[in-house]
């Protein structure tokens, strides 16, 4: 029977001590590159797999973050997951995730899970609008960043891009151009970044002098199936802008304009956030707000560290600017 190789086998093959082998593994402190190479080196030739129960009861903590996902059929909060994992990965934690599909009960089924000492912390975007109607699935004290979402009520950390100034200079875009009839295609109504959103066409027709038309403001549901719907029924409302609020959405309505055969930037003008790359934006003359998705995901890794590590630091909420994109100019 093969013996299971040990720390110490680890710290011997490479050359180090079993302290530094231990730091290599826990990124406990600062090891040159040199050093670590060496004991990355072993550890695969050895086959070294750490035993982290063990290091679990001895430090007290498991190394794993929870992440609560609202639709992981959605690309952007794909996306979101890949930049989380792999910034929490380079601090040596690992990630467990949730679906809850927009769905309540799910979401608090998968809070009771991942607070239940699976995890050391948790991100979320809940899909809950009053963070009262969630809040006592969370253990006192019990590190959680919100992200992308900020449930009314909530005082905790969050990262999140705020849309408003992007989406009002695109709506007056589209107003100097000469539109009065402006469409609008609303995500989730519940969600705080789909209250946001509105408000920024809202106000910019205000500004304008343009009476808002509630004709013209479609409830979408975040699928692609919805936007399809939504713009058949602005088609028919004969509008010739329609700003869209998520890139999901942006797909059915889009789809629903090339069986018409209408064509974007010439017989409909599209305005659309964009949650994630998608070619179509490149190819076809799609205005778009542009979320920097990346980064905000990056940020929530690194600030649900910090939480776990300085428990009691003063909670902090970042904001990160939309940007509008034009991408081109009219012949």
């Amino acid at each position: 029977m093969k013996t299971k190789t040990k720390i110490t086998d680890v710290a011997k093959h490479a050359g180090v001590s079993i302290s530094t082998v231990s730091h290599v593994i826990n990124k406990t402190r600062f090891v040159s590159d040199q050093t670590r190479l060496k004991v990355e080196k072993a550890i695969r030739e050895l086959n070294y797999a750490p035993d982290m129960a063990a290091q679990s009861l001895k430090s007290g903590k498991r190394r794993m973050i929870g992440f609560l996902a609202p639709d992981l059929s959605n690309r952007f909060f794909s996306l979101l997951l890949e930049e989380i994992e792999d910034t929490l990965w380079t601090s040596g934690y690992s990630l467990v995730v949730a679906n809850t599909r927009e769905n309540y009960e799910r979401e608090l089924n998968g809070l009771q899970l991942l607070t239940s000492g699976i995890t050391d912390g948790i991100i979320m975007a809940s899909t809950f609008r009053y963070y009262k109607d969630f809040a006592a699935c969370i253990p006192q004290d019990f590190p959680v960043v919100q992200i992308d979402r900020f449930p009314l009520g909530c005082t905790g950390d969050c990262v999140r891009v705020s849309t408003y100034s992007a989406i009002h200079d695109s709506i007056m875009d589209l107003i100097r151009e000469g539109h009065r009839r402006i469409g609008y295609i609303a995500s989730i109504e519940r969600l705080s970044s789909t209250e946001e959103r509105l408000n920024g066409y809202r106000n910019a027709l205000e500004q304008a002098g343009i009476a808002l038309d509630p004709a013209l403001i479609k409830q979408g549901d975040a699928r692609s199936r919805s936007g399809y719907e939504c713009m058949k029924e602005l088609v028919e409302e004969q509008v010739k802008a329609v700003f869209i609020s998520n890139s999901v959405m942006a797909v059915g309505a889009i789809s629903y304009l090339d069986n018409r055969g209408l064509k974007v930037g010439k017989d409909m003008e599209i305005i659309s956030i964009r949650d994630y790359e998608w070619h179509r934006f490149e190819l076809e003359n799609v205005r778009t707000v542009e979320q920097p998705g990346r980064e905000m995901a990056r940020l929530a890794a690194q600030q649900i560290i910090r939480r776990i590590e300085d428990p009691q630091a003063a909670p902090s909420e970042i904001i990160l600017p939309a940007t509008y994109s034009k991408r081109y100019e009219h012949d």
